[in-house]
């Protein structure tokens, strides 16, 4: 049973007015010039579903925001979206009744949010997968959206002569075939899943095996010997160092031995050294403290010194009375003094009282006096500082002496044993770093080992998906019988037409295209628009009926059709070819009544008439866009020229 999927209005709001265009009939052909907005109406189909579509500067320039009601499986939907903007990313679902906001739905996917593609896919009861899918070489599984669904029920002006659901479009391809595989019943969730587990061990097999190649070359290029060779020269070097372990152990204990024997004299040598040590202490402090006396000596004798030239200064220097500044020389006289005040320093003059020579002479005792106590101090400082050095020196001999007699007692037995252990040790150490280097390049090996291990694991794993794969695929093998039907259906419907060059007509079972001739549908483009436009509405009108006739089928029960005659002449075969895809229309519509809905975009008005049809009509004079004048046929622009968003 086809999923029913239908848009019964939509409505076109721009900053003056809005207007609403209603779609009651079974069949809706929209009609007018080239440029009144008959594709652009399309296009706000898509655009208000949540895709990405090419709209006019008309639309973008003068239109605000566009409101579609849907049905949607059982379900009365009406969604809201802005042309332009950050509001344009998600879509308003409204209340069928009131039209209140219940909800905003992002159009593209984030982590843990619903998107509008969820809503509705869930509404027309699709399955929502995920489809086994690679980018850069690794298994990345997409998401099937409704967009994705969308693009089986809406031919496009600029596509309809040329592809079939995108299927030239190579990222698009896989989900085609995977879309039709579901709509057709020719796959399952479990399917899928086994597809995507396919994927995720074919990455992780191809991981493995570059990590595999890496370790091995790493190997190759480091260290020819195998794993064999390094694990006997690990358990040979492992002896080796047994025994040497063992050599170096009896070493140290003889070493012991004899030094036990050393234990008193080595005990009497320690003595002495620390005697000696306190000995040069002791002569240090003596040095410091002799050198401290002496400054004091010497600064008395400066003290002495500066009292001696202190009076003879005065004595000289006092009946003089300066003239001239006997620093600069500069003259003196006409300098305005005070008087009992120095020509020169401008102090008051010092009274006779102040200049005592009895003061003078007392303090030249005291500091005699302090001269010869320091002197002695200093004398008795030295002699205790040539006792103590003396002393050092003794001291120091017999360290000497005890020391040259303990090197003369191990110099026969402990020196040789300590360049036997030297040796020995060294010797470890290097058996030591030998295992260390052999250890890692069999931990590498080891590692080669692990990853073969998971290699063929990953190998089994797959064999059994890919028979799962298999089983799976022939338990749905009931879907070729579907398959074969329509393809039979295809012939027939497109040879009735009556058209040139074509003597058979089969869908493949491998690509889920139109085979015209046993040639690819691509190949259509030498004979003529004409006939691939006819070739693809067959194509489609096929599927459309087998999703009304087949309750497993989940084929959408819209079709939005934009420009049936594209590329048709004006002779009569085409004119009759013509009349004869609307009457399939106005058959298919007479017969599945509000089952289905076909909308359908054209210049001309349908060739026949039929009480199904409903109509759209536009002309310079109303255009699509509400309220915009339309600036005449000469500035037209189209969509088939644009470059999709």
């Amino acid at each position: 049973m086809a999923v029913h999927l239908r848009i019964v209005s939509l409505t076109v709001t721009t900053a003056e007015t809005e207007k609403t265009y209603r779609f009651d009939r079974p069949a809706t052909v929209i009609t007018g010039p080239i440029g009144t907005g008959k594709s652009s109406l399309l296009m706000l189909f898509k655009h208000v579903l949540g895709g990405s579509a090419m709209l006019t500067p008309a639309v973008r320039e003068n239109v605000l925001s566009v409101q579609a009601e849907v049905t949607a499986g059982n379900e009365r939907v009406v969604l809201r979206r802005a042309i332009e903007g950050d509001t344009a990313d998600t879509v308003d679902l409204l209340d069928p009744r009131s039209l209140t906001l219940e909800r905003s739905l992002p159009v593209r996917a984030s982590e843990g949010a619903t998107t509008l593609s969820d809503y509705l896919l869930d509404a027309i009861g699709f399955p929502r997968e995920q489809i086994a899918a690679r980018r850069e070489g690794a298994a990345r599984p997409q998401n099937l959206t409704f967009n994705d669904l969308y693009a089986y029920a809406y031919l496009q002006a600029r596509e309809i002569d040329r592809q079939v659901v995108g299927h030239l479009d190579n990222w698009f391809e896989t989900k085609r075939k995977e879309l039709f595989r579901l709509m057709f019943g020719l796959t399952d969730s479990a399917l899928m899943e086994l597809k995507r587990t396919k994927n995720q061990l074919l990455d992780k097999l191809k991981a493995r095996t570059a990590e595999h190649d890496n370790v091995s070359a790493f190997l190759a290029a480091s260290d020819p010997r195998s794993d064999d060779e390094l694990r006997a020269e690990l358990t040979q070097l492992r002896d080796t160092l047994q025994r040497a372990d063992s050599a170096l152990a009896s070493l140290r204990n003889e070493l012991e031995e004899q030094t036990a024997a050393d234990t008193a004299l080595r005990g009497e040598l320690q003595a002495a050294i620390r005697t000696a040590q306190q000995a040069e202490e002791e002569v240090s402090a003596a040095t410091d403290l002799v050198e401290a006396r002496r400054a004091v000596v010497a600064q008395i004798h400066l003290d002495l010194s500066r009292l001696d030239r202190s009076v003879t200064a005065i004595d000289q220097l006092s009946p003089f009375e300066f003239v001239v500044c006997p620093r600069c020389v500069q003259p003196l006289a006409a300098r305005a003094v005070e008087d009992g005040h120095c020509l020169v320093c401008l102090q008051p003059d010092p009274v006779d009282a102040d200049i005592d020579p009895a003061a003078i002479e007392e303090t030249r005792t005291v500091l005699l006096q302090q001269l010869e106590d320091a002197q002695r101090i200093q004398q008795a400082d030295e002699t205790h500082l040539r006792t103590a050095q003396e002393r050092s020196q003794q001291l120091s001999f017999a360290v000497s002496s005890l020391r040259r007699e303990f090197d003369a007692q191990t110099r026969d037995a402990v020196a040789p044993r300590f360049d036997a252990i030297a040796e020995a040790s060294s010797r470890v150490a290097a058996l030591k770093a030998s295992i260390d280097a052999i250890t890692q390049l069999r931990e590498s090996w080891a590692r080669v080992r692990a990853i073969d291990a998971d290699i063929r694991s990953l190998k089994a794993q797959r064999r059994a998906v890919n028979q799962d794969i298999k089983e799976k695929s022939e338990q749905l093998k009931a879907g070729q019988s579907l398959l074969g039907d329509l393809s039979t259906e295809f012939g027939r419907l497109l040879t009735g037409w009556n058209l040139p060059w074509v003597q058979t007509a089969v869908i493949d079972r491998d690509t889920y295209l139109p085979v015209i001739n046993q040639q690819p549908f691509e190949s259509l483009q030498a004979s003529g628009g004409g006939l691939a436009t006819s070739v693809n509405l067959a194509y489609h009108l096929t599927l459309l009926t087998s999703g009304l006739d087949h309750t497993d089928v989940l084929v959408p029960s819209l079709l939005v059709i934009d420009s049936p005659r594209k590329a048709f002449g004006n002779n009569t075969l085409d004119h009759q070819r013509g009349a004869e895809i609307y009457s399939r229309f106005r058959t298919l519509a007479d017969a599945y009544g509000g089952r289905l809905q076909l909308i359908i975009a054209d210049n001309d008005p349908p060739p026949i008439t039929s009480d199904s049809f409903g109509k759209v009509e536009f002309d310079y004079e109303n255009p699509m866009v509400p309220g915009v004048a339309h600036p005449g046929p000469d500035r037209v622009t189209r969509l088939e020229g644009q470059v999709q968003d």
